[in-house]
């Protein structure tokens, strides 16, 4: 099988293990271990408030480690997650915060079904028993850690290692992104990566869930 191929089934399968949580319970206590994540792995002083419901969305803001001097606000649509948007905000010295970016995505419009391209093939036990580590590391690096499309703020913060996956379609999947791409310990970072190509190897091996407090996880970093 093509090895191109054999990625496009890891990438189905890692979303669907990881980011794609089922009902609104499940979606809720996904942002809460998220959230609680966050203080360790950017190595804070505070936990994130409790995501919020409100008119139909998953709510919540975010401080983001002191140094970048901002937040973000996320909403997420509770029953298909296929609208949610993450708002970034500055935060300058003596100022109020003022609005830096926003990631919306809106599921109403067309969107490249990969999942029923990738099912007409029926091939993903192939996929499976071919696969390796190098190729989990390769979605991983493209999913997460550097995502193929992305874009770098150069003002006002100016970090060339942040970079904001463009084309991420799943929300919680755009927020762990996020997860890495604020961490401000490389050490961490690096952790990380190998922590998620271990995590994500042994679960599509043994065919068994990535639950979320082992994704949720803080590498350790000696």
């Amino acid at each position: 099988m093509d090895n191109d191929l054999v990625c496009a089934y890891l990438w189905q399968c890692i979303i669907r293990l990881a980011f794609s949580p089922a009902s609104i319970k499940d979606k809720k206590n996904w942002l809460r271990q998220y959230g609680q994540s966050l203080k360790l792995f950017w190595q804070v002083g505070d936990y994130p408030k409790v995501p919020s419901s409100r008119g139909g969305y998953l709510s919540a803001t975010v401080d983001c480690p002191f140094h970048l001097g901002m937040c973000f606000e996320y909403a997420i649509e509770e029953k298909t997650h296929d609208k949610f948007t993450v708002r970034f905000m500055y935060s300058p010295p003596l100022s109020e915060r003022a609005l830096m970016w926003v990631h919306d995505v809106d599921g109403q419009y067309f969107k490249y079904p990969n999942q029923v391209l990738l099912s007409t093939h029926a091939q993903s036990g192939q996929a499976i028993q071919q696969m390796s580590d190098r190729d989990i590391e390769k979605v991983i690096d493209a999913l997460i850690i550097h995502p193929t499309p992305h874009q770098h703020i150069e003002s006002p913060i100016d970090d060339h290692d942040i970079r904001m996956g463009g084309g991420l379609l799943n929300p919680f999947l755009y927020l762990f992104h996020l997860r890495v791409q604020f961490c401000p310990n490389q050490g961490m970072r690096d952790a990380e990566k190998q922590r998620l190509i271990a995590l994500f190897s042994s679960a599509i091996k043994n065919k068994c869930d990535v639950g979320i407090d082992k994704l949720m996880r803080v590498p350790e970093v000696y």
